[in-house]
């Protein structure tokens, strides 16, 4: 089989990962036939990279699994929608280990924003009359900025830089660090505290933060078939 092949494989997931954005912003469900789909043309893809029943295939099958448990967990305590679950689980078939913990690096901050830019148009939409109301929804814009910020830089992309008169011209990495989960720490408990009345009005279309691991992942050239 051509080595083309796998190229045009992962346009076709590229495609089933896009309309997944669509489906779930539209209506918040990404459809059971979508991630059969990806699902089943799995093993076309291990056929077509060249994967080896043992261990290859085995460990992928094994891993896939392992993915559906962890994130089960989360379905079963209402962080997760079912067809969050389905959809990492059938990605979980095509990207190996290594390359999936880039996925979660993207979905994670950017299922983190989209949580906080659903909520202060929640909060400022159904409050806006409400003097605390409007502080809250300032509140959460200001924590959806800085947030966006932060997902930003983890992902690799624009950031605001601080002025080097606050850190010093090389300032050191624990500090950095130490900042980075400081100010993630406390815009994700000011969000969860201005939220929680509202948690059950608000539905975070995850399947839009983990397309978007999907696709950083088949740009990225991490699988067969896309590298240079």
């Amino acid at each position: 089989m051509p080595i083309d092949t796998t190229t045009f494989l992962l346009a076709g997931l590229a495609l089933a990962l896009v309309v997944a954005v669509v489906t779930d912003l539209r209506s918040r469900l990404i459809h059971n036939e979508l991630n059969a789909a990806i699902a089943l043309t799995a093993p076309l893809y291990w056929w077509a990279s060249g994967m080896g029943l043992w261990p290859d295939i085995a460990i992928q099958v094994g891993f896939a699994l392992a993915v559906f448990v962890a994130f089960y967990l989360l379905f079963a305590f209402g962080q997760m929608g079912g067809g969050d679950v389905k959809l990492l689980t059938a990605l979980a078939l095509w990207i190996p280990p290594a390359a999936f913990a880039s996925l979660l690096i993207v979905a994670i901050p950017v299922g983190w924003v989209l949580t906080m830019v659903l909520g202060t148009y929640h909060v400022a939409r159904h409050q806006r009359a409400e003097q605390k109301g409007r502080r809250n929804a300032f509140i959460l814009a200001l924590c959806t900025l800085v947030a966006g910020n932060l997902a930003s830089g983890l992902v690799g992309g624009p950031r605001l830089a601080l002025p080097e008169s606050i850190l010093g011209a090389n300032p050191s990495p624990l500090i950095v660090l130490g900042g980075l989960l400081a100010s993630m720490i406390a815009v994700t408990i000011t969000a969860y505290v201005l939220l929680r009345p509202h948690r059950e009005a608000i539905r975070t279309p995850y399947g839009v933060a983990i397309a978007a691991g999907g696709l950083a992942v088949i740009a990225s050239g991490a699988l067969a078939g896309t590298a240079a």
